[in-house]
């Protein structure tokens, strides 16, 4: 991670929301990409990706080391994949 980005996660830890928009887009193709993979269908990705940028809003305070900020938002995604896949296969 560059230094510029770990500037960026001190900055939305401290509240910064704007800080943390551009982690976020800098993360966005990466995050779609491994949504659509996972979910198969764009709606859904996409509504996974604004499901992401909510739980990164809400528990940024609680990253504990900068530098893994990005696994900490891939793990995110991929939380709220797998809980998805979990209920569409409960539907059928």
């Amino acid at each position: 991670m560059s230094e510029l980005d770990l500037t960026m996660v001190k900055k939305a830890k401290k509240g910064d929301e704007d800080a943390l928009y551009q982690l976020i887009l800098s993360h966005k193709e990466q995050l779609y990409r491994m949504a659509i993979s996972y979910l198969k269908n764009e709606d859904d990705a996409v509504e996974a990706i604004q499901e992401t940028t909510y739980r990164a809003y809400k528990g940024i305070k609680k990253l504990r080391k900068n530098e893994y900020f990005t696994t900490w938002l891939i793990r995110i995604l991929l939380n709220y994949c797998h809980d998805e896949v979990k209920k569409k296969k409960r539907a059928l």
